[in-house]
C-alpha cells in the first residue's frame, strides 16, 4: 500500500496529462504518484520523455541502464517494468540474469559491459574512474556518453520515489 495516495488521472493537472501522454503506459502507478509533484511532475517527465524519444544510445543500452539502477537501488518497481520491455524486444534470458550478478560476463559485448561499468561506478562512487570513463569512450560519443550518465540519473530519482513513497507493482501484462 502506497504511504500516500496515487493522483487520480482526472485530477491531474493538464501539463502532467499532456506528459504522460509522450510514455508508453501513461498510465503506470509510477506516473500517478508522481503527479503528487504538483507542477513539478511536468519538467521532471517531460525531461524523461524528451531524453527517451532523442536517444544518442540504442534503446537497448538505455533499458539495460534503467535496469541495471534499478538493480543497484533495489527497485523491484523499476527491474520489473525494464526487465519486461527487455524480455518483450527480444533482449536474451541470460544476460537479463546477468545484470543482476555479473556485469563482466561474456555474454554481454564489449560496448555493453563499459555501459554497465560506467552505471556501476556513477551509481555508486558518483564519478566514473578514468580506466571506466576511457572504456566507455571507445564505445560511444560525448552525446552517448552523456544520454547514458542521464538516464542514470533520472532513475536512480524515480527508484527513489518508488521505494520512499511505495509505489506498487504493476500487474503482469498478458501475453
Amino acid at each position: 500500500m502506497p504511504r500516500i495516495p496515487y493522483v487520480d488521472p482526472e485530477a491531474m493537472a493538464p501539463e502532467v496529462k499532456a506528459v504522460l501522454q509522450t510514455r508508453r503506459s501513461p498510465g503506470g502507478r509510477i506516473f500517478q504518484m508522481m503527479a503528487n509533484a504538483g507542477k513539478a511532475t511536468a519538467g521532471y517527465l517531460g525531461f524523461g520523455a524528451a531524453l527517451r524519444q532523442n536517444l544518442a544510445i540504442d534503446i537497448l543500452i538505455y533499458e539495460i541502464t534503467v535496469v541495471r539502477v534499478g538493480i543497484l537501488s533495489n527497485c523491484a518497481y523499476v527491474i520489473r517494468q525494464h526487465e519486461a520491455f527487455l524480455r518483450r524486444n527480444g533482449y536474451p534470458e541470460e544476460k537479463i540474469l546477468a545484470l543482476r550478478t555479473r556485469i563482466d560476463s561474456a555474454v554481454f559485448s564489449e560496448a555493453e559491459r563499459a555501459a554497465l561499468k560506467l552505471v556501476d561506478e556513477v551509481v555508486l562512487n558518483v564519478r566514473a574512474s578514468d580506466e571506466t570513463f576511457a572504456e566507455a569512450q571507445r564505445h560511444y560519443g560525448p552525446e552517448a556518453l552523456m544520454h547514458i550518465v542521464l538516464t542514470v540519473g533520472q532513475y536512480m530519482m524515480t527508484c527513489r520515489v518508488a521505494e520512499t513513497f511505495d509505489v506498487e507493482l504493476e500487474p503482469p501484462k498478458e501475453g
